[in-house]
C-alpha cells in the first residue's frame, strides 16, 4: 500500500511545527487523571505545545492555567507534581482559584498596584474536560466541543471503565530520541508484538497477538476514505489467556471487560490499556521536537474493595512488566529514527497495516484543517 507520510514528517522541524500548531493546540490533550490531583492544591505541571501549565484541583474543581507568572515570567509551581496554592516563589504573587492576582507581596505598597489594577492580573487560563478519571486540556481560544472529537460510543466507554480507577498510582517518564508519530504507529501495529515482543509479552500479558485473526483480514488495496476526527480513536479487544486470578485480583473491583486486553488508541497520542478488568496502563507521546518525544507511562489498579497493604508491590510489578515491554520498543524506535532520517526512501505498508494508513490519513486531516502553510516541496 502506498504510503501516505514520508520520513520527512517525522525529521523535520516544518512538520514539527505545523504538528504544534494543527493539532497540539487545537486538540483536546491528555494531561492528567483525577488520582493526580486528588485533594484540594494537587497540582501537576507540565509542558504542552510548547505552553507551561499546571494542572490544579481547587476545592474539587480542576482547572487549568499558564504556569508562568505575571511579574517577570517565572515559573509559579516548579515540581511536575505537587500541593501548594497558586504562589510564584520569585516574589510571591498569589493568584486564586480563576487564576486571579489577590497579592504581590507581603507589603502590597511595594508594586503601588491599586485593587482594581491587581483584580485585572490573570494568568491564562484554559479550558478542560473530564472524561471518568481522564483529564483534557485544549489549548485553543476557542476550543471544539470534545465530541467532536470523540465520539459517543467512545466517551461512555471511557467514563464508564476509568471512572473506577482507583486513588493510588505509578508515574515514570521517559525522553526518547524519537517522533512521538513512530510511538503512536508502534501500538498500532499489532505484528510487531510477536517479533520483537516474542518473549516478554506473552509472558507479562497473557495475550496471543499473532492469532489474532485481524492481522490477517486486511485489504490491501486499502486507503483511508472517512479522516473526521472521531474516527481516528479506536479500540479494540483480545481475550487473555486463562491463568488463575491473582490473589490481589479478588481485592478490587472487576471490570466487565475481565479476561479481555481493551486498548483505546486515542487520537493523538495516547495509549490507554485495560489489562483483565482490573488494571490501567496509560502511555502518553508528548512531541518535544521532530527527533524527541517525552514519553509519559502511569499504572493503576481499579478501585479496591478492601485494604490491602502490599498494593504499591503490585503497582510496581505492573510497571516493570510494562517497562520491559516498552524499552525493547523505545530501543527500536531509536534506531529507527536515526534511519529515518538518514533516507529519502518511500516507506512500505503492507496489508495488516490499515490502522496506520488511518492514523496518517487523520494526522493530516487535521494539519489541512487548520489551513497551515505547506513548505514548498513538502506536500
Amino acid at each position: 500500500m502506498r504510503p501516505l507520510l514520508t520520513p520527512a514528517h517525522y525529521t523535520t522541524e516544518h512538520w514539527f511545527a505545523q504538528e504544534q500548531e494543527a493539532i497540539f493546540k487545537r486538540l483536546w490533550i491528555l494531561v492528567a487523571v483525577k488520582p493526580m490531583l486528588a485533594n484540594h492544591n494537587d497540582y501537576r505541571s507540565l509542558t504542552l505545545a510548547g505552553v507551561p501549565l499546571v494542572i490544579q484541583n481547587h476545592q474539587g474543581t480542576i482547572r487549568a492555567f499558564s504556569n508562568i507568572c505575571r511579574h517577570r515570567m517565572a515559573r509559579i509551581q516548579e515540581q511536575e507534581f505537587g500541593n501548594r496554592a497558586l504562589v510564584c516563589p520569585y516574589h510571591h504573587w498569589c493568584y486564586n482559584e480563576e487564576g486571579q492576582l489577590i497579592h504581590t507581596h507581603r507589603d502590597p505598597a511595594v508594586f503601588g498596584f491599586t485593587p482594581n489594577e491587581t483584580a485585572e492580573i490573570r494568568l491564562k487560563q484554559y479550558a478542560v474536560s473530564i472524561i471518568g478519571s481522564l483529564v483534557f486540556v485544549n489549548l485553543s481560544d476557542e476550543p471544539m466541543p470534545i465530541a467532536e472529537q470523540f465520539d459517543e460510543q467512545t466517551r461512555a466507554l471511557l467514563q464508564q471503565y476509568t471512572a473506577d480507577m482507583d486513588s493510588s498510582f505509578i508515574y515514570t517518564r521517559y525522553e526518547g530520541q524519537f517522533n512521538w508519530k513512530t510511538g503512536m504507529e508502534n501500538i498500532k501495529d499489532a505484528l510487531h508484538v510477536p517479533c520483537l515482543h516474542k518473549s516478554t509479552f506473552p509472558k507479562h500479558f497473557r495475550v496471543n497477538i499473532a492469532a489474532d485473526s485481524s492481522i490477517n483480514s486486511r485489504d490491501a488495496s486499502y486507503q483511508p476514505s472517512n479522516t473526521a476526527l472521531p474516527q481516528a480513536t479506536t479500540q479494540g479487544a483480545i481475550a487473555m489467556q486463562e491463568a488463575p486470578e491473582l490473589e490481589w485480583q479478588s481485592l478490587v473491583q472487576q471490570l466487565e471487560c475481565k479476561g479481555r486486553y481493551q486498548t483505546f488508541h486515542l487520537f493523538p497520542n495516547v495509549n490507554l490499556m485495560i489489562i483483565d478488568g482490573s488494571s490501567f496502563a496509560i502511555q502518553v507521546y508528548n512531541p518535544l521536537a521532530a527527533d524527541r518525544s517525552d514519553m509519559q507511562m502511569m499504572v493503576a489498579l481499579t478501585k479496591q474493595q478492601q485494604d490491602f497493604p502490599h498494593k504499591p508491590v503490585v503497582l510496581w510489578e505492573h510497571l516493570v512488566s510494562d517497562m520491559t515491554v516498552l524499552q525493547e520498543d523505545i530501543d527500536c524506535l531509536e534506531a529507527l529514527q536515526t534511519s529515518l532520517a538518514a533516507s529519502d526512501a518511500e516507506l512500505i505498508h503492507g496489508a495488516y497495516e490499515t490502522g496506520l494508513l488511518e492514523f496518517h490519513g487523520a494526522y493530516l486531516a487535521q494539519l489541512e484543517t487548520a489551513h497551515l502553510p505547506q513548505q514548498e516541496g513538502e506536500a
